[in-house]
């Protein structure tokens, strides 16, 4: 027995609201191979691996029809379980259970997301079978007995109405992000465009820089009363996290030597990623009195022949990235990469109005971009909050919104 079930609401078990379904691919049609993903569904084996990881011989591949349900045996509790939407038939692996529901007792919408959210927090875990260090199988026949309470149908749909209006927001978002990402990536391809007028000559990056200089390798903890000091993994994002900040006890005038300040660059020096090596973070609005680690490089740059922020946005396309990469050396497992090997890179130097104008608008896409993110990460929280508070009736919808479905017949997969 559950220890409270929701006013309205039955307890069931799962076996009497759907049952597993066997059927065998005896015919070579051409049906799509199938797989099931964890954050996607169903989608096209052939889509989502490199290679065809499924037997020629499928006659023995299970059908699954339009409407109908599918997990991974081994990996239900990874959340592997969707219910077939955008094909109208496909087959797969004899290793995933199929099943269907009782479309009079239960919205298929609704049910996809209590299963998912069953799987992933645990729920199936005492119905599988298997060692400790073995991959867990769960059965059908086992599932079945699985204990649940279940809203009446119409309630069913509307919180299916409720969370897909979140989710089709949390979409539109998603969507609005890509756009931007690509109208920044854009942008960025405009710096290269530029590189091939005479605009825009290529030059070396120690043609504009006017200083470089190793961090501190003085001892750094997490005593506050020393100066903030950064290190590589404030600085791997190209902006600059100062959530996990460590302390450097100096005397004032030796910290003066390793302070940052607005328009300063901190190249990475060292890392055993070459990919990492040479990757720019930009200093700005930084607390007085912020100090830098000894693998880090600070750039300084003359401002009358470029601006930092371009020099930024520069740094991780080509030729500046690729110039970068091959300037660095290896030692011991490390890349490195030192004051010479950085003035010997390679960036496009434009007139400072062309410059102006490509941060511009890199900056107003990357402010746009940063504050979908955002958006997105909230939204997020609150679905997976409500889907928390619905499934479980902790919180009920509107008896009007609910009255609206009553009267619909069945639920559409």
């Amino acid at each position: 027995m559950l220890s409270s079930i929701p006013e309205g609401w039955e307890e069931i078990r799962l076996g009497k609201v759907a049952r597993e379904v066997s059927a065998r691919n005896r015919e070579a049609n051409g049906t799509p191979v199938l797989s099931v993903t964890k954050h996607n569904g169903f989608v096209r084996s052939s889509e989502y691996f490199s290679k065809s990881v499924h037997s020629d011989d499928t006659s023995n591949y299970k059908v699954v029809q339009k409407g109908q349900f599918a997990y991974a045996t081994i990996h239900l509790d990874e959340g592997s379980i969707a219910l077939l939407k955008e094909f109208n038939r496909g087959i797969i692996s004899p290793m995933y259970t199929v099943f269907e529901t009782n479309t009079d007792l239960v919205c298929n919408d609704y049910f996809i997301r209590c299963l998912k959210h069953f799987a992933l927090s645990g729920r199936f875990d005492p119905y599988s079978n298997g060692g400790v260090n073995r991959r867990k199988s769960i059965s059908f026949s086992d599932l079945q007995a699985f204990r649940f309470a279940l809203p009446p149908l119409a309630e069913q749909r509307a919180i299916t109405e409720a969370l897909s209006t979140i989710e089709g927001v949390i979409a539109k978002t998603e969507k609005l992000i890509e756009a931007t990402t690509h109208a920044l990536n854009k942008t960025i391809d405009w710096v290269l465009g530029e590189t091939k007028s005479e605009c825009a000559p290529i030059g070396y990056l120690g043609e504009v820089i006017t200083s470089t200089k190793y961090g501190t390798s003085a001892k750094c903890d997490d005593d506050r009363s020393g100066f903030p000091v950064l290190r590589i993994p404030n600085v791997l994002s190209r902006g600059i996290d100062q959530s996990e900040l460590k302390y450097a006890k100096l005397p004032p005038a030796e910290a003066k030597k390793f302070t940052l300040q607005d328009g300063d660059l901190l190249a990475v020096r060292t890392n055993g990623n070459p990919d990492y090596v040479g990757r720019m973070a930009l200093i700005q609005g930084l607390a007085e009195s912020t100090l830098y680690a000894s693998y880090l490089i600070r750039i300084r740059v003359d401002q009358k022949k470029v601006l930092p922020e371009f020099v930024w946005l520069c740094s991780e396309t080509f030729p500046l990235r690729d110039s970068l990469t091959a300037a660095a050396t290896t030692s011991a497992g490390n890349f490195n990469i030192n004051s010479d090997g950085l003035r010997s890179a390679r960036l496009p130097i434009p007139n400072l109005a062309v410059q102006q104008r490509i941060v511009d608008a890199a900056q107003t896409l990357r402010i746009r971009r940063e504050c979908e993110l955002e958006y997105l990460a909230q939204l997020r929280v609150t679905h997976a909050a409500l889907t928390q508070e619905l499934l479980f009736g902790r919180r009920r919808l509107p008896k009007s919104m609910i009255d609206s479905h009553s009267d619909q017949a069945g639920c559409a997969a």
